[in-house]
């Protein structure tokens, strides 16, 4: 068994999960929602926070079931497959159903109040009836099946749970690391990726993955598409070719995905400002879309082996506060949007101002209410002593 250790691919994993922040953080000041997430425009939005969003969803999900899939993987090799799937159902599982009688209201709740503020123009902290009920037949008018409850953030908690139960398929797959290693090694290996993406695509309106996940119900295109990532992750352990090319060539996926990217998103204005552009069109975004996620998921990889893979203060603090941080943020976020709604400010300040406000928040109650209780041990397995990582910190960790 390899003891090979990945810090790098774990800050990795938990920098996946603090970008929540700056992504959701986006989503209050959208110029122009996608048409999946029609939420009442901010009057102070602006398309910069367009691009952060379009930019950020590009990779941000994928690459982090990438990493789930491979260390999954790594829990399978050390314990086993039954004991890994306990593991996984005590700090997955368990935290997802704790979130959703907890987090999950909050968020609920300050998303209405700010959706009701921007919409009506008032400034209530409860929800207003009549306002709520003419908010919801809008929202149901626009195709968003307000009937199901919905999972907000914490959708990816859920299907998570679901991807464990491939582990015994990629123990087959992985049977053939041989092969497989050679064939992720391959050059070929980021254009055929990018087409298996691709073709996963097809479903989605503008080829973009911002509709169905978020709810109870299991949404089968989303399942599929991101399914592929944690598999393909899992496969990883077993064949690293992938990870020494992603390392090898950092400022090739750079360049590519600066041309990708702007291409992706011009495809996809085509498709939408015209209502018949054709198949070789839709064709032809859908692949942008492929490879241009793969090539960013190449990119963080990358870069996180060449740069971040060795213990430092701020790899270990990253990679442990992740996990509150990601199940704390959406609620202060969506209390500051909701506060900042009164105040007539460019876009980019109130931006600021919530994402700085949930960034104090969530990093200060982990560093001095969770990171040594059994809260800690809850989500990580055991309580940390950690400094800030700024200061010369203490390095140990309390096994439970």
């Amino acid at each position: 068994m390899s003891e090979r250790r990945y810090p790098g691919l774990d800050a990795l994993r938990g920098a996946m999960m603090m970008l929540g922040i700056v992504l959701h953080g986006a989503v209050f000041y959208l110029a122009e929602p996608p048409a999946a997430m029609p939420m009442p425009p901010e009057r102070n939005a602006s398309y910069v926070f367009d691009l952060v969003f379009h930019f950020i969803h590009a990779f941000r999900v994928p690459a982090f079931f990438v990493l789930a899939g491979f260390f999954a993987a790594l829990l399978v090799e050390k314990r086993g497959l039954w004991a890994a799937l306990r593991n996984r159902a005590a700090r997955v599982l368990a935290p997802l159903l704790v979130g959703m009688v907890t987090v999950l209201p909050l968020a609920v709740w300050f998303m209405l109040c700010y959706m009701q503020s921007v919409r009506f123009g008032t400034h209530e902290i409860v929800p207003d009836p009549v306002k709520l009920r003419v908010l919801v037949g809008e929202l149901k008018a626009a195709g968003v099946p307000v009937g199901q409850p919905s999972l907000m953030h914490l959708w990816f908690l859920y299907y998570l749970c679901m991807f464990y139960l491939l582990l015994p398929l990629g123990m087959l797959m992985s049977r053939h690391a041989a092969g497989l290693d050679r064939a992720f090694a391959s050059p070929w290996a980021l254009p055929v990726l990018g087409l298996l993406a691709a073709a996963t695509l097809w479903p989605f309106h503008g080829g973009q993955v911002h509709e169905g996940f978020l709810f109870i119900t299991p949404h089968l295109p989303s399942l599929l598409y991101y399914g592929q990532f944690f598999l393909l992750g899992y496969l990883l352990h077993r064949c690293p070719g992938l990870l020494r090319t992603a390392q090898r060539g950092v400022w090739w996926w750079m360049a590519l995905g600066a041309l990708l990217f702007p291409l992706s998103l011009y495809l996809t204005h085509i498709w939408e400002v015209n209502p018949s552009p054709g198949l070789p069109v839709r064709l032809a975004m859908l692949l942008a879309h492929g490879l241009c996620t793969w090539t960013l998921i190449y990119l963080v990889i990358g870069a996180a082996l060449r740069w971040w893979d060795r213990d430092s203060p701020w790899v270990l603090y990253t990679s442990q506060s992740a996990y509150w941080v990601f199940l704390t943020h959406m609620p202060a976020l969506a209390f500051a949007a909701w506060w900042m709604v009164q105040f007539d400010l460019p876009a980019v300040l109130k931006f600021l101002c919530i994402t700085s406000f949930a960034g104090v928040v969530c990093f200060s109650s982990y560093h001095y209410l969770v990171q040594r209780t059994l809260v800690s041990v809850f989500l990580n397995g055991r309580r940390f002593d950690l400094d800030w990582p700024w200061r010369e910190p203490k390095l140990t960790a309390r096994a439970q």
